[in-house]
This record gives C-alpha cells, sequence and structure tokens, in this order.
C-alpha cells in the first residue's frame, strides 16, 4: 500500500472525518485534523447529515478541535516530541477507511452514473490534463467529494501530485475557456476571512487576493488546486528531524526560490534576509502551514513576514538551518507575510 498521503482523509469508527496532514507519521498514528463529524449541516450520505468543523482554516480552529478531542477522545491528542508541542492525530487501530484522493477520482473518471457536481468535476479534471499534459494519474480530489458527503453547492478540491505537474496544470489554465477568476463575491468573501486571521489591513489583503492562483470558478462552481508531493519527493521520514522553537521574529528577505510553494507546507527559500532578532539573520526558509499563500508570491519578491523562528535538525545528514514558521500556535493572531515594493540592493 503506498504511503499516506497529504490530504488524503480517513473516517474512524465514530463516523468522524479527520484530513492527513504531510507524509511522514509515527508508526502507530497519523497527525490529521477533525473536519467532519456527525451533525446538523449541510453535507451528507446515505440519510446521516455531518457538520464541518473546521470552516476557515484558522489556527484558532485548530487549537478549538484539539481541545475538543482532548475533553471528548484524548486518545486522538499526543505530544509530538519532533515538534515539541501537541497534535490532534488518529490511531491506526481507530481508522475504519481510509480515503485516497487518486483512488476517488479514478473512480469517478470511470463511471457514467454521476450527480451533478460529479459530472462537473470530471470535465474539469479532463480539460486540465488535456491542456496540461500531465497524466491523469498524478490528479486527485479531495474534500466532501472525495468522501461522498458533498452537496450541489460544495466546491470542487483538486490535488496535482508532484512540483513540476503542478507548475504545469497551473500555466496552463488560461487555456480552459470556463475557468473564471474568482467573482466579487467570493473575493470578498477572502478578503473578509484573511482579515479576520491576519493582523494585515484591508487595503493590503485586497492586493493580496490579486495574487492567489490555485482558486479559480468553472461554470458556476469554485475549485482550488493543492499540490501533494509524490513519494520519491518524500526525502525524510517521521523522526528525523527535530524542531525547536527559538522565538518570534519580523524578517525582511527577497524570495530566490518558490518551486515548492505549490505543497504544504509551502515553502519559500530566502536571500538577502534583514531583522533586528540575532536569531533570526540566519533563516534560509519561510514555511507557511497556512494555504492563503499557496503559490502566492515569485521568486524575486520581497516580503516582510512575522512568525515563529525554528532551528531545524536533520539527524541523518547533521544539517542544521533555520525557518521562519507562518501557522502555528505562538503566532497566531500576529503572524502575517505582506509583499514590499522596494527590493534591497543586493549585499
Amino acid at each position: 500500500m503506498r504511503r499516506f498521503r497529504d490530504k488524503d482523509y480517513v473516517e474512524t469508527y465514530e463516523e468522524r472525518f479527520f484530513c492527513v496532514v504531510g507524509e511522514n507519521h509515527p508508526h502507530d498514528r497519523l497527525i490529521a485534523y477533525l473536519k467532519y463529524l456527525p451533525g446538523d449541516g449541510a453535507w451528507s450520505r446515505r440519510g446521516k447529515s455531518f457538520t464541518r468543523v473546521i470552516r476557515s482554516y484558522s489556527m484558532q480552529e485548530l487549537v478549538d478541535t484539539i481541545n475538543f478531542l482532548k475533553k471528548n477522545k484524548p486518545e486522538y491528542v499526543f505530544y509530538d516530541e519532533t515538534i515539541a508541542t501537541e497534535m490532534s492525530c488518529v490511531p491506526l487501530n481507530k481508522v475504519l477507511k481510509y480515503y485516497r484522493c487518486d483512488k476517488r477520482l479514478r473512480e469517478i473518471l470511470k463511471d457514467d452514473r454521476l450527480d451533478e457536481l460529479e459530472s462537473k468535476a470530471k470535465e474539469l479534471v479532463e480539460s486540465i490534463v488535456k491542456v496540461s499534459g500531465i497524466d491523469v494519474k498524478n490528479m486527485g480530489i479531495t474534500g466532501s467529494i472525495l468522501l461522498k458527503i458533498h452537496h450541489l453547492n460544495s466546491d470542487i478540491d483538486l490535488v496535482v501530485y508532484g512540483k513540476n505537474n503542478f507548475w504545469k496544470v497551473l500555466h496552463n489554465l488560461y487555456l480552459i475557456n470556463d475557468i473564471k477568476p474568482l467573482d466579487e463575491l467570493r473575493l470578498n468573501e477572502w478578503i473578509k476571512r484573511i482579515s479576520a486571521k491576519y493582523p494585515i489591513s484591508i487595503d493590503i489583503i485586497s492586493k493580496l487576493v490579486k495574487l492567489v492562483r490555485n482558486k479559480y470558478i468553472y461554470k458556476g462552481t469554485p475549485f482550488s488546486i493543492h499540490g501533494v508531493r509524490l513519494d520519491e519527493e518524500v526525502t525524510r521520514s517521521y523522526g528525523e528531524v527535530i524542531y525547536r522553537k527559538l522565538g518570534l521574529a519580523k524578517i525582511r528577505a527577497v524570495i530566490s526560490d518558490a518551486s515548492e510553494s505549490c505543497f504544504t507546507p509551502a515553502i519559500y527559500r530566502l536571500s538577502n534576509v534583514e531583522t533586528e532578532q540575532e536569531y533570526a539573520k540566519d533563516v534560509e526558509i519561510l514555511a507557511c502551514f497556512d494555504g492563503t499563500f499557496t503559490a502566492m508570491f515569485d521568486e524575486g519578491t520581497y516580503i516582510e513576514a512575522f512568525g515563529k523562528v525554528e532551528r531545524v535538525m536533520e539527524l541523518k545528514s547533521g544539517r542544521v538551518f533555520k525557518w521562519l514558521l507562518i501557522g502555528t500556535f505562538e503566532g497566531m493572531d500576529k503572524e502575517y507575510i505582506i509583499p514590499i515594493k522596494e527590493a534591497p540592493l543586493p549585499h
């Protein structure tokens, strides 16, 4: 069986759906966040309704779900020694069913008995494969369609496996006539959601929304595209890297490489780092666990960011470096990234 991949889901015996986070997990459990559970919501299957726990993908929501699990199902929370904090997880002996994004998409592509939303997703994927030239086996579908609990107004959340495949798709979407940019209503929703998560002015957020490149509209339905690593792109296993907090810091830097910004976390390699915090002066990477900044900034962009600085220790190679994180408990309500117009002179 292939490894668990980012954006896959598992269902527990209590009919709770968890979204898998990343590709590296302890041997007996999966790092994952609670997304849907039985309740009075718009999502349903076989006459049973579900409610969505994570809505805006904020750190506060993640904290709330961890606290909910600690109170009701403490075995779904564990202390992750590699990052020195508590995380939500699913013990493997609690997994009733495993939902693979790629397998579900293959089912949709072969099925002639689809509902309206599934048919639209099928058309969209076939068009993407045609214009991008990637193999359809390198695509998948996640979210409520993956779980078969979607409704007519659900979004279509697509997965593209592999860095190169993701950028081929993104750079060729304009060739599909039925794909349109986000409309004014959804742009305003995005601005409202981001303003609630980050201490950034509405004026700057209104500029950031113009940089969103993985969200569109297809025949009236919103869809998003998420990059997930291929197995050969996963170079480390769980426990082989230790992360330790150094503190919060503000930096200014130039993005030197944005090719891995399609993944979670979105990885931006940096140069020309400037900061007043001594422990942040040699930060090499900006890592964004919040999907807000996925594939947003290009190489050469001058940015300002505030977040948590960590020392990253690779146990096998002995390499040690620092990165600045966006999407952490410590940085909640304080962290941000904004582009700056004037880049610094080369050192």
